[in-house]
């Protein structure tokens, strides 16, 4: 997927959501994540996934005043967000708009 191609406010977008998404992922799970990044007919699809071998961990202390503001700016920027936890795994996704 080409982001060079969309419009500059949603490539914004998108790259504040993955900031957010794989720091979360390293932040708090012990295995290894996958970005996939999807052309979906209204935006961009972030998709971060790692298998549950193991239960989530905080690498780092989570004591933090700002704890939690990452997530609410992923639910502002994004139409829908969410997690899914199948077939041994977790992903976590968030629809971006091409519009605001």
């Amino acid at each position: 997927m080409q982001l060079a191609a969309e419009p500059p406010e949603c490539v914004d977008d998108v790259l504040l959501v993955v900031n957010e998404l794989v720091s979360n992922a390293y932040r708090y799970t012990a295995d290894p994540s996958r970005l996939r990044l999807a052309s979906t007919r209204d935006g961009i699809r972030v998709e971060v996934v790692h298998d549950a071998r193991t239960r989530q961990v905080a690498r780092h202390s989570t004591a933090s005043p700002r704890k939690g503001g990452g997530l609410m700016l992923v639910a502002r920027l994004a139409d829908r967000w969410g997690v899914d936890r199948r077939h041994g795994g977790t992903t976590v996704w968030a629809d971006i708009p091409r519009a605001s």
